[in-house]
């Protein structure tokens, strides 16, 4: 894993086989820094779900994908409180794109992530009474 940081712009490169989001994990904590938002993420993944959060049941449906596909696009929010919630596009040999709420996952090949990291902006996963779900929230 490689990444840089300039002002408050980090970017990362992934190494195969490693965890996603163990290494955006790993980022934080060497840097120093509690909240941010991916704003970008290309690469090829694998061995990871993605979710659908149907509102009629209150259930994420999850389906599981074990082969590398093109990652298209990866966003979302790293909260202060160590919650990484990710949305992720993918793509397989048909060229179809499939995306939804990111579970897990393995680089295949690279990553290359953009962060947007915050000194002083506090962001928290809090639950939402209405939705019964953790929400984000600002401290």
């Amino acid at each position: 894993m490689q990444f840089d940081k300039e002002g408050n712009i980090l970017v990362a490169k992934l190494d195969d086989g490693t965890d996603i989001f163990d290494s955006l994990r790993e980022i934080m904590e060497r840097i120093e820094e509690r909240s941010a938002m991916i704003i970008s993420g290309i690469g090829m993944i694998s061995d990871f779900k993605l979710g659908y959060y149907n509102s009629k049941t209150g259930e994420y449906e999850w389906k599981e994908y074990t082969e590398p596909m093109e990652l298209l696009s990866l966003s979302g929010s790293f909260t202060t409180d160590g919650s990484i919630h990710v949305h992720a596009e993918v793509s397989g040999p048909d060229h179809d794109v499939k995306g939804g709420h990111l579970k897990g996952g393995r680089v295949f090949n690279v990553n290359e992530i953009t962060m947007l990291v915050f000194k002083e902006v506090e962001m928290i996963k809090e639950l939402d009474e209405v939705r019964d779900m953790p929400l984000l929230a600002f401290k």
